[in-house]
């Protein structure tokens, strides 16, 4: 008997040994790339049902792996997305809201957790927002800011140049490269070829320019919502010009065999308005126009062609990303990791979790208006006014009816947990003077009065 039960367990080793061995090996990620598209809406991509062809070789990349059709930033604007993208942490934690604070010293990133680790680190980025002024290079071994020029009509090559450059130099080491383009931001200007593909429209008195529509939104130029159509083609022009960039980085990692092993996440920081509540460019509002951004996960085992319609933030970014590779989350973060959403599955709590918007900037008052999604409810509050508005997303996704008064049993618990979380301690951000020089370069990019 006892011979009999040796065998047996020698018999189920000897199995599932064979099992494993015979398994399709799954390359180990060895690099990962972040990409964030500054000011892109995902409603204007084709993987996400946009009917121009703006996104050739994004929804390609797409249909390799996951794409999360309801991904949302708590900011409106730039610098507090970023360094939510990077922290992991709400604006409100990790306190940089504004152009006068510097990323607190105590906080890690994402490249600082990788890079202890023993990844190599190293950025390229396209905006003043995202540069060492305000801390947003931490952990960073290698970190380069190409000037952004928002009058330029080419596609800024270099982005990609030094994004494939470190991708050729550190290819037997485990990397992590964080890429930003600012090629979709206003001014909306692109190649005479591409605008004449997409400008279906009668210009009007809109000529894409930030000047233009910063004037407009202080009441100094005159535009209308007529004007939204020629402004929308020039916008995907844009697209179609840094997808054209897009492409090239693919194809490039794909040549250099750099593809196969490597986990590539596509996002945004915010999208852009185009009238659809009055106003244009972002910043000022927490309506969806500017709060939802694309975001795509591809990498090694992770399934093809998967949609996930749960609500996910760019909170959680960090902490999947450093679950997917086996580096432990920072303590303390906000953020969710979506692994259980990346199998196809996941549990209800992620369908239900509130989700905050915050630190909106150029209104009347500086982080004036907050926002909280709780499954398809979504509370606004103007924190000057005390006035509340309600929305059901999904029956009025673009939150044109108020149903505050129609639906008050829902505001109490809504207001609760806004109330809860504008208690939120903060990591002090320490306070940082800006040169004359930078205020007028931010006031050019649309940033400060």
């Amino acid at each position: 008997m006892r011979l009999r039960s040796i065998l047996a367990v020698a018999l189920l080793v000897a199995g599932a040994a064979a099992y494993w061995l015979s398994r399709p090996r799954v390359p180990r990620i060895r690099r990962v790339v972040l990409i964030s598209v500054d000011t892109l809406r995902p409603d204007h991509l084709g993987a996400y049902g946009y009917s121009r062809p703006t996104s050739p070789a994004f929804d390609a990349l797409a249909a390799r792996g996951v794409l999360f059709e309801d991904a949302s930033s708590p900011a409106p604007w730039t610098l507090p997305a970023h360094a939510t993208l990077l922290t992991g942490l709400y604006p409100g934690r990790h306190g940089l809201k504004a152009h006068d604070r510097y990323l607190p010293p105590e906080l890690e990133t994402l490249a600082t957790r990788l890079g202890r680790n023993g990844w190599v680190t190293a950025a390229v980025v396209n905006s003043h927002n995202l540069s060492a002024r305000f801390g947003l290079d931490r952990g960073f071994q290698e970190f380069r800011y190409v000037e952004e020029d928002v009058a330029r009509r080419e596609p800024e090559r270099a982005i990609v140049d030094q994004a494939l450059a470190w991708l050729k130099r550190h290819r037997d080491a485990r990397l992590f490269l964080f890429v930003h383009s600012y090629d979709v931001h206003s001014d909306y200007a692109s190649l005479p070829a591409l605008e004449r593909a997409f400008d279906t429209s009668p210009p009007g008195r809109a000529d894409g320019t930030t000047r233009q529509l910063t004037a407009f939104r202080e009441g100094r130029a005159r535009l209308a919502a007529a004007d939204a159509k020629h402004l929308v083609d020039l916008y995907d022009a844009g697209i179609r010009q840094f997808d054209d960039e897009l492409a090239r980085l693919v194809d490039g990692m794909r040549q250099e065999r750099l593809l196969d092993d490597a986990l590539v996440i596509v996002t945004s920081d915010h999208g852009e308005e185009f009238f659809e509540h009055g106003g244009v460019l972002h910043g000022r509002t927490q309506y969806e126009e500017v709060l939802r951004v694309p975001l795509v996960f591809v990498g090694p085992a992770l399934p093809s062609g998967l949609r996930v319609a749960a609500p996910v933030s760019l909170l959680d970014v960090l902490p999947t990303t450093l679950a997917l590779v086996g580096v432990p989350s920072p303590e303390v973060a906000d953020g969710e990791d979506l692994r259980p959403l990346l199998r196809g599955a996941g549990p209800r709590r992620l369908l239900l979790r509130p989700l905050f918007g915050e630190a909106d900037h150029n209104n009347r008052e500086p982080d004036m208006l907050r926002s909280l999604r709780q499954g398809r409810l979504k509370l606004h509050l103007d924190r000057s006014t005390g006035a509340l508005r309600l929305y059901d997303l999904a029956d009025d996704p673009g939150e044109r009816l108020d149903v505050a008064a129609a639906r008050a049993d829902a505001i109490v618990p809504l207001r609760e947990l806004l109330d809860r979380f504008l208690r939120i301690q903060p990591v002090v951000a320490p306070a940082l003077q800006l040169a004359p020089e930078e205020i007028e370069k931010l006031r050019a990019l649309g940033y400060v009065r």
